[in-house]
């Protein structure tokens, strides 16, 4: 993995525009990915599908060698992908909405690795309603990350000014739900297997919303993993081969929660093994075996991000400018169509 100061140093430095080419001298080929800090280590969701890939060798079995970049959130990630200083970057569906359709960087999405969302919304007990949040300290990753982005989603579904809360941003999940279990902000969003590192230990917390209800009001397709149209052209073996690598993982963490539950454990040891299990049962349905990217999702959770206010000066696109079908419809002509009972199952 590749340090974050070094690689930010990297990213100013890289021209807007360059496009990376495949390696020939080997079988193996090579893709670089921008995760967010706690994806790219391992994230108690089914985003670990990155780092679970690797350990049970999935990466190794379809020949391809990821290196994973870890940044802090979306914003980050996304001008990692838009500097073109790395492959492919896990990014929030509004970010790719405003690359391509403000901005017009040429990208698309080829795989995701949820659907749903996984956040819940946590705060100080003393809050008992989403209309509680108004005047109070909430903590996001960092203006514009998909933390961020969700919650005023939610806030906006609940008829809540979106600039209500008073945000504050103060990084990862870790930093910001411990932060909330010292009495430092009022509440936060972070997924089901985070707030389980203080269930039951934080007297003065509780889950406000739960992730049931945060995802009922958020886009089915909240982030999908993209790459610059000029690097689909020069890496689609390599993206190929990841795509098809991560859709066999989930498949096999889908299939087998107790393989799951046993590299949770080992990866999280500040994790209390029985919250974990609690979380495999929360992620069930919620692995992308077939990839996540139903078209009808897609222009569904499109559509949803342009009713966003903050867009309405943004060109209208089409869900299908925005991602590139062909890597998960050839992934599933290798692999099979899963009919598994998920989100993401096929009949």
């Amino acid at each position: 993995m590749i340090d974050r100061r070094s690689f930010l140093a990297l990213i100013s430095a890289a021209p807007v525009g360059l496009a990376t080419t495949a390696r020939a001298e080997s079988d193996e080929v090579e893709l670089t990915v921008a995760l967010g800090v706690d994806d790219a280590n391992f994230n108690p969701t089914t985003a670990s599908v990155f780092k679970l890939a690797e350990e049970f060798g999935y990466y190794k079995k379809h020949g391809v060698k990821v290196t994973f970049v870890s940044l802090d959130g979306t914003p980050q990630a996304v001008a990692a992908l838009q500097s073109g200083a790395v492959d492919a970057a896990d990014i929030s569906l509004d970010a790719a909405v405003r690359l391509r359709a403000a901005n017009g960087v040429a990208l698309r999405g080829f795989v995701a690795v949820s659907t749903g969302s996984p956040f819940l919304i946590a705060a100080k007990t003393e809050i008992t309603q989403m209309e509680d949040l108004v005047g109070r300290s909430f903590a996001i990753a960092d203006n514009g990350s998909l933390d961020h982005a969700l919650t005023q989603a939610v806030l906006r579904s609940y008829g809540i000014p979106v600039d209500g809360p008073s945000f504050v941003a103060i990084g990862a999940p870790l930093v910001r739900i411990q932060a909330l279990a010292v009495g430092q902000v009022d509440a936060t969003a972070v997924s089901f297997g985070t707030y389980s590192s203080i269930d039951g230990k934080a007297a003065d917390v509780h889950i406000l919303l739960p992730a049931n209800d945060f995802s009922a009001r958020a886009p089915a397709l909240a982030k999908f993993v993209a790459a610059r149209e000029d690097t689909i052209a020069t890496k689609a073996e390599a993206i190929q081969r990841f795509t098809n690598a991560l859709i066999e993982t989930s498949r096999d963490m889908a299939a087998n929660p107790d393989k799951w539950i046993a590299a949770a454990i080992a990866a999280r040891p500040d994790l209390e093994p029985e919250k974990i299990k609690g979380t495999a049962k929360a992620i069930a349905d919620r692995w992308c075996v077939n990839g996540c990217m139903n078209p009808t999702k897609i222009d569904d959770s499109v559509a949803f991000v342009y009713a966003n206010p903050d867009f309405k000066d943004i060109p209208v696109l089409a869900g299908g400018d925005f991602v590139d079908l062909g890597f998960t419809t050839r992934a599933l002509e290798v692999l099979g169509i899963d009919k598994g009972t998920g989100m993401d199952g096929q009949p």
